[in-house]
């Protein structure tokens, strides 16, 4: 009884907080949106010397919404995928990818993973 009392108190609360946490999420993100639109237009590639610019984030936001795209397409329906994005930038000019990172408030540049190409032909014979 005094667990269902108190699985239902948590409940409510959590019902009543979503109105607070909702917008502070949103807020938060978009934040860090601006941040990372901000450093593009100030870092410099370190492959070609140009900077980035807003372009290599809508290039990477393309991008990745093409490889989610191959994702679900090679997926069962109804599979739920735990995504983990891997561009967050591309440069415009000589095509390298870069990733953010968000303590360092940096772009990295992206390496290609084994572990990534070891999944994939995991993926094929699902």
């Amino acid at each position: 009884m005094l667990k269902k009392i108190t699985n239902g108190f948590i409940f409510t609360i959590f019902i009543l907080l979503i109105p607070i946490i909702l917008p502070v999420s949103l807020l938060q993100s978009l934040r860090e949106k601006r941040r990372m639109r901000k450093l593009a237009g100030r870092f410099v590639c370190v492959e070609c010397g140009e900077v980035l610019g807003v372009e290599a984030i809508q290039l990477a936001d393309e991008r990745w919404d093409e490889i989610v795209k191959a994702i679900i397409a090679k997926s069962e329906p109804g599979t739920r995928l735990r995504l983990v994005r891997t561009v967050d930038a591309i440069c415009p000019h000589c095509g390298c990818q870069y990733l953010y990172r968000k303590a360092e408030r940096t772009f990295e540049v992206r390496e290609e993973s084994p572990d990534w190409e070891l999944l994939e032909p995991k993926l094929d014979s699902e």
